[in-house]
């Protein structure tokens, strides 16, 4: 069988080569591979024929193609009745005393108007963006708003074109001669133009509330976390990028493999997988090395340490194992804590790495162990979880506040066209009054919770997710926020859904938001216990606070609060955490370590509690039986001798406490 011979070409019309070119493979296209997610069709889902396949083909190849295919077709015909009248087949064609040629000039700017009005909501924001965003920093928040909203600000132009071009195309092209019937048309067709383009505008003002509302909110409540969170990824990242992998060790991220692997084929199994998974990231990161000298940027780098960095953060497991590696890159052999010179170097300025350092140093001291490395970056990863998710709930509680405006907006616009149909406002408004006044004992309580809700949500704000709060002096750790309820998890593990008219009601207390911690400890002591003795107990107490002075602020204060019926003395004391209360495991275990050397301390001063000592053997008991004179010749000697003893207190009385407590507290 010949060949079949190729087509000719012609040398003289290349951009028609070109353009063949483009198109000969449309035959291959495959549409589970098309450009847009609206475009993705399985196989078997669209028709197999050449047609078919070119229409999708392109639909998919660019945007101009696809709209081209949308308007083109449905502007011919549009214009059918024009091109009749152009071409006086149909000379004195007319509808409601307009001619065809007019009603498809007008039907050309309705539907090409909408195209044009879709298209400039798109471009013009980056245009302004461009150009009056560079000197106005303060309008890009407003530019981005509109780029966002940009279906509905096309809604709105393209509703003002259909009204104002309908007066000049239609209204004024009306034959004088039209019967009362078309006039009363056309004025109706004006008049909902105009309802319509109202309509569109108060839209577009709902929509713009709803990104002012979210925009603060979002602002108010997150701007602060979300800069102190990006500060501290960008300082991880840093000192990532100047970490090196430890060897030896297997508790760091990204820990060499064993070498004593027995064979076993499971373990074979993943080691060829995990040779297929890097040989997956080398190909991947060679693609993003040329995207990146293109783009200036870091493009598709799985082991970047941007990638790495974020990748950990989102496990816990990770993250231990991140702040591991940085804590043996950094930290001197055989040292047990970093320094801020041995980070300082990484940082264009002294301040900078300073404030890095503080990120890991809560206490203060000047340095931070490996536990302080770890619980910080343990923070960073809990931040980062609590404001992805508390965002996405309160995101969903704006969906449903603008749900609740929509169905206001709703209502609103069906008095619009009333109005402008000419139907009496008085009567409207007081048959929508009368009919809102009879369901008033339907939706009343239900509208009441829903504006509380309102309220207790976007202006008050008393928590977010991930926030550790305490409600009627129970604790509860809040997991999801929704605009009428908010899901608690108690400390049995039990979900509690909570109205948030309820919790408007109540004092709640935010653990989290919440800054250096202190509990009351109260204790019972020897009424004899003499203050002596208290103070040596201080002494012992801020020696233990020192030492531990990572977990504690250096304050030890102890205060007499009652002695009922002079059988005892009630002491009480004030447990001071560096930090709040939030990582519960964390806090029960410093509160039962200072508990622990409380009770060493007492016993090592000592001093006992009301019932004396409880480790001694009590002996027998002793009955004697003596005259009543000598009993009272010894009581009267002993008072004589307690009456001239003066025993005083020591210069400047019994501290007890710091001498600027009482400066402190004011």
């Amino acid at each position: 069988m010949p060949e079949p011979s190729a087509r000719p070409t012609s040398s003289r019309n290349p951009s028609w080569d070109m353009l063949r070119g483009k198109f000969d493979g449309y035959e291959q296209f495959d549409s589970r591979n098309a450009s847009e997610a609206h475009l993705v069709f399985a196989e078997g889902d669209m028709p197999n024929d050449k047609v078919s396949k070119f229409y999708s083909y392109l639909l998919s190849a660019s945007i101009i193609t696809r709209w081209f295919i949308f308007i083109v077709p449905i502007l011919g015909i549009i214009w059918i009745p024009g091109i009749l009248q152009l071409t006086d087949t149909t000379p004195n064609g007319e509808v409601w005393g307009v001619k065809f040629l007019w009603w498809s000039i007008w039907l050309s700017v309705v539907w090409g108007g909408w195209w044009a009005a879709l298209a400039g909501s798109r471009l013009l924001p980056i245009i302004i963006r461009s150009t009056v965003g560079v000197i106005a920093i303060a309008t890009r928040r407003y530019i981005d708003w509109a780029s966002a909203l940009h279906r509905y600000v096309a809604f709105f132009a393209w509703t003002l074109a259909m009204w104002v071009s309908f007066n000049p195309l239609i209204n004024a092209r009306q034959s004088k001669d039209a019967s009362e019937h078309s006039v009363h048309a056309i004025d109706i067709i004006v008049r909902l133009l105009f309802g319509f383009y109202l309509c569109s505008a108060v839209l577009l003002f709902e929509k713009f509330a709803i990104q002012f509302i979210a925009g603060k909110f979002h602002e108010r409540s997150y701007a602060e976390r979300i800069a102190d969170q990006k500060f501290a990824v960008r300082s991880l990242v840093v000192l990532y990028r100047h970490s090196s992998d430890i060897p030896g060790r297997s508790d760091t991220l990204k820990a060499s493999h064993a070498k004593n692997a027995s064979v076993n084929p499971s373990k074979i199994l993943k080691k060829a997988m995990k040779g297929v998974r890097s040989v997956a990231t080398t190909t991947t990161t060679a693609f993003g090395n040329v995207a990146s000298e293109i783009a200036g940027s870091s493009v598709l780098q799985p082991n970047s340490p941007q990638a790495m960095v974020k990748t950990a953060l989102e496990s816990a497991n990770k993250t231990k194992l991140l702040a591991r590696r940085l804590f043996y890159s950094f930290a001197k052999p055989g040292a047990d804590f970093i320094f801020p010179e041995d980070i300082g170097r990484f940082f264009p300025t002294q301040d900078e790495a300073d404030q890095v350092f503080s990120l890991f140093d809560k206490d203060g001291n000047g340095d931070a162990s490996r536990e302080e490395v770890e619980v910080a970056c343990q923070d960073f990863h809990r931040e980062q979880l609590s404001i992805m998710h508390s965002m996405q709930d309160l995101d969903s509680a704006v969906g449903r506040l603008d749900n609740i405006f929509m169905t206001v907006y709703a209502v609103a616009a069906l008095l619009i066209l009333a109005v402008c149909l000419e139907a009496g406002l008085s009567t409207v408004i007081t048959g929508a009054g009368t009919f809102i006044l009879g369901l008033s004992w339907l939706i009343g309580a239900p509208l009441a919770d829903v504006l509380t809700s309102i309220v207790f949500l976007f202006i008050r704000h008393p928590f977010d997710v991930g926030d550790r709060v305490v409600i009627n002096k129970d604790s509860y750790m809040v997991k999801e926020i929704h605009l009428l309820s908010t899901i608690f998890l108690d400390s049995q593990g039990v979900f509690m859904q909570v109205p948030n008219s309820v919790l408007n009601t109540h004092f709640i207390f935010n653990i989290r938001r919440s800054g250096q911690m202190s509990e009351q400890f109260t204790f019972d002591v020897a009424y004899g216990t003499s203050f002596d003795d208290l103070e040596k107990l201080r002494e012992i107490m801020l020696n233990f606070l020192k030492t531990e002075r990572r977990d504690y602020q250096p304050s030890f204060d102890v205060s007499v609060v009652d002695f009922p019926a002079q059988e005892k003395m009630t002491l009480s004391a004030e447990i001071k955490y560096k930090t709040n209360g939030q990582m519960e495991g964390m806090k029960a275990r410093r509160r039962n370590k200072w508990v622990c050397a409380l009770k060493t301390s007492l016993a090592q001063v000592p001093i006992f509690g009301p019932a004396g000592d409880p480790g001694g053997v009590s002996g027998p008991t002793k009955y004697t039986q003596i005259p009543w004179e000598e009993v009272k010749a010894e009581e009267d000697r002993k008072a004589a001798e307690v009456a001239q003893e003066t025993k005083s207190a020591p210069v400047g009385g019994w501290k007890l406490v710091d001498e600027n407590a009482a400066m402190s507290g004011c």
